[in-house]
This record gives C-alpha cells, structure tokens and sequence, in this order.
C-alpha cells in the first residue's frame, strides 16, 4: 500500500479531512498555510523531531523550521543538510504534545524520561512562546486537520489576588528614596521586558539596605519581597561554596578527576574530567550536547544512568575553549558532596550554608506539601523580546521540577536571601548565623581561574563557580557593571536573575527579572540597572 494509501486508511467517516500527524497528506496540508508558502528559511531556526516510534505511513524525522519573529511555522519530511537548532528524539504521541500540547504538557514531556534532545536548549523557551501564542495561526489551521489530538486546555483562570498591602508600597518607596534611578529604570522594564521584578542592594559604608518587589510574578499575582522566584544558574554559586567547605576539610581537591569520589564516573574518557573544570565550565563537553538535556526534570537515577554513559568528545583539549555546563556538571558536584559527607545535597545546602547565614525563605527544593500550598504564587517565567507579547511559561514551575533536585539551577528564595549569602562572602566567609567559608578559601573560589577566554553569550573570567566581572575585555564582557571593580564576583541565571557581591565599593546587589528576553538584551538592560545603582549611591 502506498503511504497515501495508508494515511487515507488512517482517517475514518466524517473526519475525513484530518490527517494523521506527519503523514502525507498532513504535510502537504502544513505545506499549504500561507505562513509556511512565505517563511524566509535563513530568519528560522531548525527544530528536528526524530520520532522514536514512527508509524509506517510517517517519515522518522521531520524538520520544522520557525520564525520566531513571524510565528511562521514550515514541516519538511526527512532531515535536511543543514544543522539543526535543536533536535529532539521523542515519541508520535509526545510530537503532538510538543506542538499542540498546551504550556504545562509541553513542560511535562522532559519530566519522564521519554524525550532526548541535542542543540541550544535556549530557543526552546521561545519557540514555546511560538507554539502559545500561533501569531501566524499555522497551529490553528493545523489542529482542525488533524486527526487524534488531545483536546485543548481550557485557559486557566486569572486568580482573583490582592494587590500589595501597605508594606509592599512601603517597602518600594524607601527602595525610590534611596535608589531613585534605579527604580525608575526598574519600572521603565515592567511592561517592556519583563512583567515584574524582586530587587535586593546592600551597602555596608553607607547603610543602605533596601528591598521591593514590582509589577507582577504571574498572572494577577503580585511581586512581593516574600515570592519566591527561581534563582536559575545564581543557585551554582551555593554548590561551589559547599565544595569549598569540603575542601577546608581536606575531603576534596578541585584537582582531583570527578572518578575519584564517583568512581562510576569513569570509562571513555569521563575519568579525566576533574572538579576544577566542571567548576569553571572548562571540560571538553561542549554545552550543545549536554547529556541531561532533555530530562533534566526527571528523577535522579535516570539522570545518573544517563551521565554514566556519556562520552566526552575524544580529540578535545579541556581548557581550550569555554563550554558551559548548565546541567550535568552540577548533577556530578552534587552527587560528590553526597558521597563526601554522606547528607543529600539539599540537606547538606540548608544546613551548612542557608542556616549559617540566615537564609530561613528559601529552599533548594520544595517539599510536595510546600508546592501544592504556594503553587498559586509561585513566581513564572514569561518569554519576553523580539517584538512579542509576554508569554507566561511554566517551565521550572510544576511540582516534579519544584520537588526534584536539579543541583545548580531550581533553588528558590526571594532576592533578599541570595542577597545575604553574598553579604557572607563579603564578610570573608561569616554569616548572620555562622561562618561559611574561611577567609582564604573565599578568595580562592573568587580568584581569576579562567581566563583568555570569552564565548558568544560574553562570558568571560571565571572563578571557582563564580562568574568575574571581565569589563576589561569589552562591553560584551561586562557581567554586572561598568563602575564594578575587577574583583566583583557573582553569577547569573539564564536571563532572568543576577547577583554580585564588589568588594571594593561593599556592595551586594541581587535582581530577578522574571520576563527572560535575548541575551543582548538582558545585559543591556542589567548592565543599565546596575550602573544606576553605582550612581544611586555615589560610587562613582
């Protein structure tokens, strides 16, 4: 039987205008919307799906190429020579979820296990907010022709939440007084790129300590001091200090290969990889093929089986190039606290460095208990930039990627806590409760380890898990400020928020930005909102 044949064998009675997805007629149908007639292949990225169960009347792979300007979608059967963005390998079923799935399925399709994927993990946020929001109506016209899909969620309701009280407006108009720059840049940003924000500065010479929270952390729900937004790669930084602890107490040498605390780590190449390159981002495993991509949600032994058979690139020299790991590295640091000191990872965090220095709101997972009671509120992310409306998205924001691990990215607190830690690192190790480091090994973590390197996204000197200010190198290169000193240290995360500590003006100064726009963007404005709080305090 032809494959015509067989997909008009797949459509039955008075449907007889759907079509299976990605079969033939399907794709002639994709091929037929104006949108896909008109896409300028060199503005689109490559997402390729590649089926892991494809019927027979369906090709294994099927290249979609998206405009994320235009929302013009175009499907091509088969692979094509030119390197994809992204590449998926999923399940027919998980296809349609990925593509008219509402915003949360999309989200749980890389919390069980069943989905791989290889490229820029990146553009998948904003081809979610592609997939939304079907400004070209490619989507639209697609689901009436196809046959066996799910039926659409109904949009959630907008929660009926009171505004801020009195506190909050309090709390904003000291934040004014203070910082009046500042702010207004702030509130120029709400509505633009993001829908709200959480900021929090300390400046130990002149005293001033503020705090607010603006605009809104999802629909209808304000942005309170108190909300708990996801730190992103901000949460790195509490990892490299718990290794840091283990190596005052000689349990760990950042020399040593991962192999010789995780001797399963070992084979193909893994045993070379150390702990000095997972912490600087250094080893030869290149970001594109991070081997948690795609499940980074799921439970800890999928991803522990996953990171036992990867194999490191076999002609790369480590050190040569920056090859940023937002995943797998901290997975493997975690699991070398735990097998060190015999605690979990997040007990070992709450106990050794949030209790230590006061850091009672935040958490390095919720328990279920505290999901279900503040899922409500819980700050999302939305897709901002390039001309588009803000999309909210709920990645990072269901209960497995709230109640599972993800070492190194899904801690949450308010800017205030992460603002406090930094204040201990400032303070040479010593926190409101307790010391956290030495003074040594604080200066340690914080040298200049990397450096001579810089990659596209403008990073550049690193520390032990520490993010340096490297403006120095150029405006691309500059990580906080233009006014920072060089021996500003931090981190960011993916976008959103950012946190530094510069010791020689004494001032901490952590953001969250919930609305997650391009990288040049970002820096624009997080480069513009720091600068202001350098004149603010007449640091410059």
């Amino acid at each position: 039987m032809s494959e015509a044949g067989a997909a008009a064998c797949h459509t039955h009675g008075a449907a007889a205008a759907r079509h299976p997805l990605f079969s033939p007629a399907w794709l002639d149908l994709a091929a037929a919307h104006p949108a896909a007639r008109t896409l300028d292949p060199a503005e689109a990225i490559r997402i390729e799906l590649r089926l892991t169960d494809a019927p027979p009347y369906v090709p294994d792979t099927v290249t979609v190429l998206a405009d994320l300007a235009t929302g013009a979608l175009r499907f091509l059967g088969g692979a094509t020579p030119e390197r994809p963005t992204v590449a998926c390998a999923l399940g027919h079923a998980d296809a349609a979820t990925f593509l008219f799935g509402d915003a949360e399925r999309r989200v749980r399709l890389f919390e069980h296990g069943g989905l791989g994927l290889e490229g820029v993990f990146l553009f998948v946020f904003f081809l979610d907010r592609l997939l939304q929001q079907d400004t070209a109506g490619c989507l639209a016209a697609l689901r009436a022709g196809t046959e066996g899909l799910p039926s659409a969620a109904a949009p959630a309701p907008v929660p009926l939440v009171p505004r801020g009280g009195d506190d909050e407006a309090g709390a904003v108009r000291a934040a004014t007084d203070a910082l009046p720059e500042t702010m207004a840049r702030l509130r120029a940003e709400l509505g633009r790129t993001t829908p709200g924000a959480q900021l929090y500065v300390s400046h130990a010479p002149s005293g001033t300590r503020v705090s607010a929270g603006l605009g809104e952390c999802r629909p209808g729900v304000p942005f309170t001091r108190a909300s708990l937004p996801i730190w992103y790669c901000c949460s790195k930084t509490l990892g490299a200090v718990a290794l840091g602890q283990l190596w005052e107490k000689d349990l760990v040498d950042p020399e040593r290969p991962v192999a010789d605390y995780l001797p399963w780590f070992s084979g193909d190449g893994r045993e070379h990889i150390t702990l000095y390159q997972l912490l600087t981002h250094t080893s030869v495993m290149p970001m594109a093929l991070d081997p948690l991509h795609g499940i980074v949600a799921t439970p800890k032994d999928l991803r522990r089986g996953r990171l036992k058979s990867m194999t490191p690139p076999p002609d790369a020299t480590p050190g040569a190039k920056i090859n940023y790991a937002p995943w797998w590295a901290w997975f493997l640091l975690s699991d070398v606290v735990e097998a060190v000191d015999g605690r979990s990872y997040e007990r070992y965090l709450a106990e050794e460095v949030l209790a230590p220095c006061g850091m009672r709101d935040t958490r390095v997972i919720l328990t279920p208990q505290e999901y279900r009671r503040t899922a409500d509120r819980l700050p999302l992310i939305y897709i901002t930039g390039g001309g588009q409306p803000a999309q909210a998205t709920h990645w990072f924001a269901t209960e497995a990627s709230c109640t599972r691990p993800i070492p190194g990215l899904n801690i949450r607190g308010p800017m205030s806590d992460l603002g406090l830690f930094f204040e201990a690192l400032l303070a040479r190790g010593q926190g409101r409760a307790g010391r956290i480091l030495r003074p040594q090994t604080v200066a340690a973590l914080t040298a200049h380890h990397r450096v001579g390197l810089v990659d596209p996204f403008g990073n550049a000197d690193w520390g032990l898990g520490f993010r340096l200010e490297s403006h120095h190198l150029g405006d691309h290169c500059t990580a906080y400020s233009g006014h920072a000193s060089l021996r500003t240290f931090g981190h960011y995360g993916l976008w959103t928020s950012l946190v530094f500590a510069d010791p020689d003006a004494g001032l901490v100064a952590a953001l969250h930005l919930n609305g997650k726009t391009w990288q040049e963007e970002h820096q624009e404005r997080t480069v513009a909102l720091c600068d202001a709080v350098y004149r603010d305090l007449g640091l410059v």
